[in-house]
């Protein structure tokens, strides 16, 4: 038996975007990582600031 595998017009055209919206997806949750450590870390300071003061 063979089969056929027929890809629609439209399936095709919207990869680009679903790799792209990937990117931009990782891309943001890095960026979230990076603002969420550099947040703590500067509570930490401030923190330790407080207390030898």
């Amino acid at each position: 038996m063979a089969m056929r595998i027929s890809i629609q017009p439209g399936v095709q055209d919207n990869a680009p975007k679903v790799a792209k919206s990937g990117s931009s997806i990782r891309r943001k949750a890095w960026l979230a990582v990076f603002a969420a450590c550099g947040l703590f870390w500067t509570v930490v300071a401030l923190m330790i600031w407080q207390i030898w003061s």
